[in-house]
């Protein structure tokens, strides 16, 4: 009948490794916001109307993907904070509602849409600035410059201006990118050492670095062709 998710310890987050565990979601998360950067920067000048000059196809792509990457500490850091509590959070949501007798269906997709609904509606002031200034005629210093002048300008309810349509605009990115995560986790090989073991953590790291980075690029690949 398809793919199901795998069944996981309903307590997994309470456990002593999820230390451990939240650390590799974290560097996962840090590791596929890094490598999806230029895919983000490119993404936010053509769906924000920002106009990438330059005489040619290559020159205009280079304005998209290459540098100068500006605020790309806040941006980072956004990602990586939004992607693992997501991808933390409907783990653990999933556990729990598997454990109460839910769907796979049900317990897959809920979590993922409450905590990746809460999660943008927080991040959007830092979202709002950090496009702001991939405008390639954008004159601010960074993100901090950036997020002043919307309040100057708009008010504090302009740093969330455009909230709803980017909760209907991201939520189904994140929904496929865990679906993504979740398929990717089935596919890849297991741990070999076992848990407390040398080894063991590199491991468990390593596979939560590509399952993070399949599903960023499965979500920026959905959010460039939804396009806004």
């Amino acid at each position: 009948e398809g793919w199901r998710p795998r069944p996981r310890e309903a307590s997994r987050c309470m456990a002593p490794g999820a230390q451990v565990d939240l650390i590799s979601y974290l560097s996962g998360a840090g590791l596929a916001a890094l490598v999806n950067f230029p895919l983000w920067k490119a993404a936010a000048i053509g769906q924000s109307g920002f106009t990438a000059q330059g005489p040619t196809f290559f020159a205009r792509l280079k304005v998209l993907l290459g540098p100068p990457y500006k605020g790309v500490a806040a941006t980072l850091f956004g990602m990586t904070w939004a992607r693992a509590a997501i991808f933390y959070c409907a783990d653990a949501g999933r556990d729990r509602m598997l454990a109460l007798g839910a769907s796979p269906a049900a317990a897959t997709a809920l979590p993922a849409v409450g905590i990746s609904t809460l999660v943008q509606v927080v991040n959007q002031p830092i979202v709002r600035g950090t496009i702001t200034i991939q405008d390639p005629s954008s004159r601010h210093a960074g993100l901090v410059a950036a997020l002043r002048h919307i309040h100057a300008t708009r008010g504090v309810s302009g740093l969330w201006h455009g909230t709803v349509p980017a909760v209907a605009k991201t939520v189904p990115k994140y929904v496929v990118a865990i679906w993504v995560k979740d398929a990717m986790q089935e596919l890849l090989p297991k741990p070999t050492a076992p848990p407390g073991a040398p080894g063991h953590r590199s491991q468990v790291l390593q596979a939560s670095a590509v399952k993070s980075i399949a599903a960023g690029v499965a979500g920026a690949a959905l959010l460039t062709n939804r396009g806004t």
